[in-house]
């Protein structure tokens, strides 16, 4: 078995373990998961691949791609969790291969592989990997438009002898070179070429397709990215000309023929009404939204509201600490070396390594740091680019670097100070989840004990460093984190969903359906007592949450605004032939039973998940029982 085989078997069987194991066994997490899954359901429903709805109105915050994998999944699976998730697991695994090749083609095969290994196992990946939402589609295609950018810079070189860095095999920190003999022809990437024409077409396909997963952004930054890389790369003078290298009349064209129809298309449907929310509402509401509000310049409010939004523009400084974990344990020399290649004299394996990297993760950490709307996940695109950095330190390392500085990327210390890191970080799971479990999921602190998995983790890679065998040293760590990974959302996440309310509402609903349909020979439902899937009508009162449309299977009536408002709204959804059910929190128990306590009846009651206060679900026999219900 040749050496890239191996280490792509080897990545897919990690990305296979933490992203599939009991993928489909929890429920859908609010809110992103159980609203893009219900869109995904009501688009299959209506027989409409092009407009997106939820709960019965136009969805205009997204485009389909990501709906369009959800339908696939559910035509395949069922219209179920796994359904929902299957093909995001399915593209995590892929975009670890693509990162795998990425590295590859920078650098070399080792690279290649630890890139892979890290992408396919820091914690924001596994979370968007086993979630039903957009971001693992989202990275895909942008992975894929960076390799195919890769490939067409390539040119293959004469035959060479074994002196360079990829020829170079590492043990416990004894570097070992092949002998020196030639080679057969092996690609290059030359500065300052044209793109192949294509792969060019396939790297502007796929820039089509993040069109469509997530808008004019998807778009924008890759080719920002390559922007600044093409610029730095060839310098002002020949920024024209490098420009055109990059053949924008084929970009045009392509993403034009990928992505125009579905807009066209969705746009003639609505009337251009979801054309005009997406575009002038969704994609301009991250710029406009203020940070966290704020008071009168006069005011000590706004002196505090102003230095809490500075320090949010460094939102993902720790976001990406948490998201990269365990990997994140390396940043510090990684972000040393990068900067220590950049500035060195002597050529690199490729003139792209590690610019090309820097200039990814670098625009995407820089745009969504200035936009006023922070979430972990918009970084994850970047996540490849900052495991290929990664990649490349630990291949440096491995291959008998060493530092006489303590502030020398290749110090000893810093693996050290690593290993301390993962210790103090599940020595801080195994204290810290127990005393939060004991307020929002009693009876199961023991998840905590997946610290255990770090903890041990840590010592025992401290133990291999400190007999001076480094490369054994980072395989268990490497084995380490895929088993952190997989028993944190394999198995501890089993537990948690426990706690979660939609599914155990919408099994108590009805159930009481079927027995009040049983006792009401008169109700126009009744045909419906035999088909124990069937839930009947909902409201839900000031309270909303999206898994109720999943799982409820049909649009909810919401009751929403100020009181007098939500009052209204509910006693007209109550005038309609019964049973229906009501679904509030205990804050709004009190104002609910004031206004039609004499009609309604408390069936299930459920602590909210992850917030004080209960779920409390009424039923209302219906105006056909009892007369009108307006208040």
């Amino acid at each position: 078995m040749s050496q890239q085989i191996r280490y792509q078997l080897i990545i897919v069987a990690a990305a296979a373990v933490i992203f599939f194991v009991n993928l489909g066994s929890t429920g859908l997490w609010d809110m992103d998961e159980a609203l893009y899954s219900a869109c995904a359901r009501e688009m299959l429903e209506r027989d409409n691949w092009v407009v997106p709805w939820f709960n019965g109105d136009m969805f205009p915050e997204k485009p389909p791609l990501m709906f369009w994998t959800m339908i696939a999944g559910f035509k395949l699976f069922g219209v179920n969790e796994f359904g929902a998730r299957f093909f995001s697991a399915v593209l995590g695994a892929a975009t670890a291969l693509l990162a795998f090749h990425l590295g590859r083609l920078l650098f070399n095969p080792r690279v290649g592989f630890w890139t892979g290994l890290i992408t396919a196992s820091t914690i924001i990946f596994t979370i968007s990997a086993r979630a039903a939402t957009a971001d693992c589609v989202l990275t895909f295609v942008t992975t894929a438009a960076m390799l195919f950018f890769v490939l067409g810079r390539i040119r293959h070189a004469k035959p060479q002898a074994a002196n360079r860095l990829d020829d170079v095999e590492y043990g416990d920190n004894i570097p070992s070179h092949r002998p020196l003999a030639a080679n057969p022809p092996s690609p290059v990437i030359r500065p300052s070429s044209p793109l192949r024409l294509p792969y060019a077409a396939l790297m502007y396909g796929c820039l089509g397709l993040a069109v469509l997963a997530k808008g004019p952004v998807g778009m924008v930054l890759p080719l920002a990215a390559l922007g600044l890389f093409v610029l730095i790369e060839g310098g002002w003078r020949r920024a024209i000309r490098s420009a055109w290298e990059m053949r924008p009349l084929t970009a045009v064209v392509v993403i034009a023929a990928v992505a125009l129809p579905w807009y066209v298309m969705v746009g003639l449907q609505t009337d251009g009404q979801w054309l005009r929310q997406f575009f002038l509402e969704f994609n301009l509401r991250p710029f406009k939204q203020p940070i966290l509000g704020h008071g009168d310049a006069s005011s000590l409010q706004h002196v505090w509201a102003a230095t809490v939004s500075f320090l949010y523009y460094f939102y993902h400084i720790p976001a990406v600490l948490f998201g990269f974990f365990p990997w994140s344990v390396f940043l510090g020399p990684t972000l040393i070396h990068t900067v220590q290649s950049l500035r060195k004299k002597t050529p690199l394996p490729s003139p792209l390594s590690p610019l090309l990297p820097v200039c990814w993760f670098g625009v995407w950490l820089i745009f969504w740091s200035i936009c006023k709307t922070k979430l972990p996940h918009y970084l994850l695109p970047a996540y490849p680019a900052l495991a290929v950095l990664t990649a490349f330190w630990i291949d440096r390392w491995l291959s008998g670097e060493s530092g006489e500085s303590r502030w020398s990327a290749f110090s000893r210390h810093w693996l050290r100070d690593a290993w301390i890191s993962t210790i103090v970080a599940g020595l801080g799971i195994v204290v810290a989840i127990p005393i939060v479990a004991g307020y929002y999921l009693p009876g199961d602190a023991p998840i905590g004990l997946v610290g255990l998995i770090p903890l041990v983790g840590g010592v025992w890679c401290w133990r291999e460093t400190a007999r001076g065998r480094d490369r054994r040293a980072l395989g268990v760590f490497s084995v380490m984190a895929v088993l952190f990974l997989t028993a944190t959302f394999g198995f501890a996440a089993l537990r948690v969903d426990r706690h979660q309310n939609a599914e155990p509402m919408m099994d108590a609903i009805r159930a009481d359906y079927v027995g009040q349909v049983g006792n009401l020979s008169n109700t126009s439902n009744s045909g419906q007592v035999d088909n124990l899937s069937y839930v009947p009508p909902i409201a839900t009162y000031r309270f909303f949450r999206e898994s109720t449309v999943y799982y409820a299977g049909h649009p909810v009536t919401r009751c929403e605004g100020d009181r007098q408002t939500a009052l209204a709204t509910l006693g007209e959804f109550l005038d309609q032939p019964g049973p229906v059910y009501i679904i509030a929190t205990d804050r709004q128990e009190g104002e609910i039973m004031e206004a039609f306590g004499g009609r309604l009846q408390v069936i299930f009651r459920h602590p909210r998940f992850l917030s004080p206060g209960e779920m409390v679900v009424f039923r209302c026999d219906g105006s056909e029982a009892s007369g009108s219900t307006k208040p």
